[in-house]
């Protein structure tokens, strides 16, 4: 024996009302206690309503987007009423029953016409308002599944806002007239749905209530004989696919259409594995880091430009390809941001100066610099550390390997000075002057071009003011230098002139936060001032 339970809403304690914003059951399917009957969503937190028995969904009272309050009825679950004298025997009956069941003629027409009839409607598009068009971004059902009237068939979305479209029918849906992608309008049909009228005789002898009960039982024995397919045979092209078997909320299927994910390849890591927002950042992190570099297809126009005028075609050399691969790939995967400052470097200039003329040598600004830097990484050692392959770790590194970046006839090479916390700056001066000559001449080893923690990039002998440089994985930071200029300033009601270096530095942002990366400028701009240091290395000359 059956009967009917109805489930209401729970207590929402100090909340009066909740929003409806997934329904994860349908009817006729089987349930459990403890299974979602849908998801209600507060101002704070989304919530999932357990069916609280076990049972087949027989009448759903609700509908996405409806407010819910505590006491108001949901669901009608039918569940089984246990006689524990007749169990085996009704058991064993049950089985006989599907057996005799299963040799029944399916259902023809012929059948269905004594009470009543097939008919073929076509659903067309309804007012859209004052918008013209609407593109169709998810088709959320499939041929021969049944519908009810309120169930959505696809989802359109305008510039502003996206919009479900239900049936309006019960039926079964036997064909889909539009694609994700193609631009609906008013009154253009979309989807022809089988539905059952009853004729007018039984219309006149039989209640509202027994012609629906026919209805259903008749939709019911349809949907029995047609085979459906698993969720796991959904089509992957179809991005978000709504299914009962995925646990999801509107602003997440939206975000996956966005993404073009499809759900079905997400593992949730919310309540009764819900999928959320940050699920679908972990699954297009991961996507993106397990593609090697060999796999990066960039997209680029093709235009024929000699229509315009007379071109010449010049190949890419292998250096420029690899280059074009590393800079592009390390911009798609780091979350890049620059601060820019400017940094004093008088006294270095002229500490320069004098030194030069005292040994009778010439070294370059670059060299006092780069000793610098490696004062300020060891000041904020976060900015000399590289995120492992999982990206759930961070490597720290108690060594300097500064990375230069020399300009070539081929482009730009970034060898690296090993070890430069325990060299002075004349021998990092010889060996910037090593390095850039060897690159030049094509004579670097595999060696020097590999291990760096950090890196500078240089373009204060050229000229410009700030730029954007970009870090070279597995590194965190990058620093950019730009041409020296004249700053005049006030000091003590006196004008002041002084030597400014414009300074970039680019930050991967998923290590390092930006009030971090504003006191490491800061802190170098004191470093490159701190005389003494800068200084030792020159008495042994």
């Amino acid at each position: 024996m059956t009967e009917l339970s109805t489930i209401n809403i729970p207590d929402l304690g100090e909340v009066e009302e909740a929003e409806v914003i997934e329904i994860c059951v349908e009817l006729d399917q089987k349930v459990d206690s403890e299974d979602p009957i849908m998801i209600l969503e507060t101002d704070k937190a989304a919530m999932e309503i357990p069916a609280s028995v076990d049972g087949v969904v027989k009448s759903i009272k609700v509908s996405v987007g409806d407010m819910a309050k505590t006491g108001m009825p949901f669901v009608d679950i039918e569940t089984a009423k246990e006689e524990s004298q007749n169990k085996s025997n009704s058991s064993d009956s049950k089985d006989v029953e599907q057996d005799a069941k299963s040799e029944e003629p399916p259902l023809t027409n012929t059948a269905i016409n004594e009470d009543s009839e097939i008919k073929l409607k076509s659903i067309n598009v309804p007012d859209l308002g004052e918008v013209e068009e609407a593109e169709v971004i998810e088709i959320c059902v499939e041929l021969d599944q049944k519908v009810d009237s309120e169930d959505p068939i696809m989802i359109l979305e305008t510039d502003k806002a996206a919009m479900e479209i239900p049936a309006s029918v019960d039926g079964v849906v036997k064909s889909i007239k539009v694609s994700v992608g193609d631009m609906a309008k008013t009154g253009m049909p979309f989807v022809d749905i089988e539905i059952i009228e009853l004729n007018n005789a039984i219309e006149k002898n039989l209640s509202n209530k027994t012609a629906q009960d026919d209805v259903n039982q008749t939709l019911a024995t349809q949907e029995k004989s047609i085979e459906k397919p698993l969720p796991n045979k959904i089509p992957s092209q179809i991005s978000g696919y709504k299914n009962s078997s995925i646990h999801s909320g509107p602003a997440t299927r939206k975000l996956a259409r966005e993404f073009g994910i499809n759900l079905n390849e997400v593992a949730g890591s919310g309540p009764k594995g819900r999928i959320l927002k940050e699920d679908l950042h972990l699954f297009v992190s991961n996507k993106l880091n397990n593609n090697t570099q060999s796999e990066f297809k960039p997209i680029q126009p093709d235009i024929d430009f000699s229509k315009w005028g007379e071109v010449k075609i010049n190949k890419l050399s292998k250096f420029q390809k690899t280059a074009s691969k590393n800079l592009h790939t390390s911009w798609i995967n780091i979350p890049h941001v620059t601060q820019h400052d400017d940094a004093d470097i008088t006294a270095l200039l002229e500490l320069r100066k004098k030194l030069n003329t005292k040994y009778k040598t010439k070294v370059s600004p670059l060299a006092y610099i780069i000793k610098a830097t490696v004062e300020t990484l060891k000041l904020f050692p976060i900015m000399n550390t590289s995120l492992t392959s999982d990206l759930l770790n961070i490597v720290q590194k108690n060594y300097f390997n500064i990375g230069v970046a020399v300009d070539t006839p081929d482009g730009l090479i970034v060898p690296n000075i090993k070890n430069v916390q325990n060299k002075t700056v004349l021998q990092i001066s010889d060996e910037v002057f090593e390095l850039a000559t060897q690159a030049k001449d094509r004579k670097l080893k595999v060696d020097q071009l590999k291990g760096a923690t950090f890196t500078i990039s240089s373009l204060s002998g050229i000229g410009g003011k700030y730029f954007t440089p970009i870090i070279n994985p597995p590194e965190v930071g990058i620093l950019g230098l730009s041409k020296t200029f004249d700053h005049l300033s006030l000091e003590n009601s006196e004008i002041k002139v002084s030597q400014q270096m414009p300074v970039s530095l680019s930050y991967d942002h998923r290590v390092i936060n930006g009030a971090y990366a504003a006191r490491f400028i800061t802190e170098f701009s004191i470093q490159l001032n701190r005389i003494q240091f800068l200084e030792d290395g020159f008495n042994d000359a």
